[in-house]
Order: structure tokens, then sequence, then C-alpha cells
């Protein structure tokens, strides 16, 4: 089996590289945290959620995340809540990237050192 030859190899990470930097300049939003969808009851003892939990009121939205190394967390509305949803796995999509992106760059310094 042969092995490919290292100048190949730099050019093979090379352009993963590229299209990695590729898809995080194509993103638009990014952000952190989770968001949980919520449904509640009023309190009110005569109102239908008290008694049927598919007629509680909402949905609402919680955006959950760390800041200053403390949880904040966020009611939102509907169409903020769809945005933090592709925020949230742009910022996902973008870390594993990053990983690829590190593994690229040792397969790289990997590529010129001779083998034994």
């Amino acid at each position: 089996m042969s092995r490919r030859d290292p100048d190949q190899a730099r050019q093979a990470a090379r352009d993963r590289i590229a299209r990695i930097q590729e898809q995080i300049r194509a993103l638009d939003v990014l952000c952190t945290g989770t968001l949980a969808k919520r449904t509640k009851r009023c309190g009110q003892a005569a109102c239908r959620c008290a008694r049927d939990p598919d007629a509680r009121h909402g949905p609402y939205y919680e955006w959950g995340r760390m800041k200053g190394g403390k949880l904040v967390n966020r009611m939102v509305s509907p169409d903020e809540a769809t945005m933090l949803r592709r925020a949230i796995a742009n910022y996902r999509g973008v870390r594993r990237l990053l990983r690829t992106w590190e593994d690229q760059t040792v397969r790289l310094m990997e590529a010129g050192k001779p083998r034994k």
C-alpha cells in the first residue's frame, strides 16, 4: 500500500482548511446556550389549564446561557427563539469545524516530518 506524497497530504489539508473557513464565513448569527420551550399554568382555579395539561398557556421560550460564570435565563419572543435556534446550531457547528481545522493543522505539521 503506497502512502501519499507529503506535498499532496499538505495540499489536501490546506484545501480542507479553506473549505472550513468558507463555511465559517457564510454564517450570520452565532450564540451559545440552550433554548427551552415551555407551557405554564396561570394559577387560576377556574382556568382550563389547571385541569388539562393540553390547555396550558404558551408556548413560552426561555434562553439559558453562561455569562460571567453564572447561568442567566431570559424569556424570548417566538421570533427571537427562531433566530436563537439557528444561532445555537451555528455555534455548535463552528465548534465541530474548529476541531476539524485543528486536526488538519496537525496533519499539515506531520506531513512535513520524515517517516521512520
